[in-house]
């Protein structure tokens, strides 16, 4: 399979707004090489999307132009895109991807390289293939620590977005009994059954092909539900989730933009949630809210 793989070039300073940028325009993944600068200081992100994404260079461009006017210093940026195909992409996440604690309890870890917790840790081993979601993204991390302040023994817990499968999986790893993990994406969906057997919890989860809720059945319920996703689908995501969680249940929901945070907070009061806690790193918020 091939892929469009765009490269940004842009100052050490604006690295993370710049991946949250790719993110929105529909990143399938993306990788930063901030240990190896160019001649001219420059950060390299590489990013990877559908071939079938018309316009995506003008569309990166014009919204990088737009940081620069409102004053984010992006040095002299350059976008440069090139056609890749699936092992190319797997090149880049094997020299990127290395073991790395993400949480109180958690490392993430490839399946090529162990990891050394300590006692009482665990490892999220994950191969990510083409699917997204290898534990080091700020909006990972943080689902995988309110999942460990939430998810009890027993628990019933619906991850939404599942990517590589690394939530339900720790989920899993936190005692919940059933895991129902659903993304729209197919090879994500392949990826997450593999990653959950490489963590011997396969018999625990289930994992689906839907669009957000659609593969779930009417009349079930969590306890849990965890939704790291983008912000358009996080609030497409609110006003069909109540009568999929239980009174009293939990909902994280991540990927959030920094400018609509208003926006999911509203439409989080709008159906009902109380809106618990939240969390915000490098241009992402996390949050935790109550039915």
């Amino acid at each position: 399979m091939q892929w469009n793989e765009v490269d940004l070039l842009v100052s050490p300073t604006a690295t993370d707004l710049v991946a949250l940028l790719v993110f929105e325009c529909g990143s399938n993944g993306s990788v930063i090489d901030d240990e190896h600068p160019d001649h001219k200081g420059r950060i390299r992100i590489t990013a990877y999307f559908p071939l079938a994404q018309e316009g995506l260079v003008e569309t990166i461009r014009e919204k990088m132009g737009a940081l620069e006017s409102r004053g984010v210093d992006l040095g002299d940026w350059k976008v440069v895109e090139k056609k890749a195909d699936d092992k190319d992409w797997l090149f880049a996440w094997q020299e990127h991807f290395h073991p790395k604690k993400i949480s109180r309890h958690f490392w993430a870890a490839p399946a090529w390289e162990p990891a050394r917790p300590a006692d009482g840790e665990d490892v999220l081993s994950i191969n990510p293939g083409l699917a997204f979601g290898s534990g080091f993204h700020d909006t990972t991390c943080m689902c995988v620590q309110y999942l460990e302040d939430t998810v009890k023994p027993g628990d019933t817990v619906f991850d939404i977005g599942t990517g590589t499968g690394i939530l339900a999986i720790a989920a899993a790893k936190l005692g919940a009994s059933r895991v129902t993990a659903v993304d729209f994406d197919a090879v994500a969906v392949k990826q997450a059954a593999v990653n959950a057997k490489l963590n011997g919890v396969e018999e625990r989860l289930t994992i689906a092909n839907s669009d957000l809720l659609a593969a779930i059945p009417q009349g079930e319920q969590a306890d849990v539900v965890v939704a790291n996703l983008v912000t358009n689908a996080v609030l497409a995501l609110l006003p069909t989730l109540p009568p999929y969680l239980k009174e009293g249940g939990t909902l994280i929901a991540s990927g959030i933009i920094d400018e609509r945070i208003d926006e999911v907070r509203r439409a989080a009061a709008a159906v009902g949630f109380t809106w618990v806690d939240e969390q915000f790193r490098s241009g992402w918020y996390a949050v935790l809210m109550k039915r």
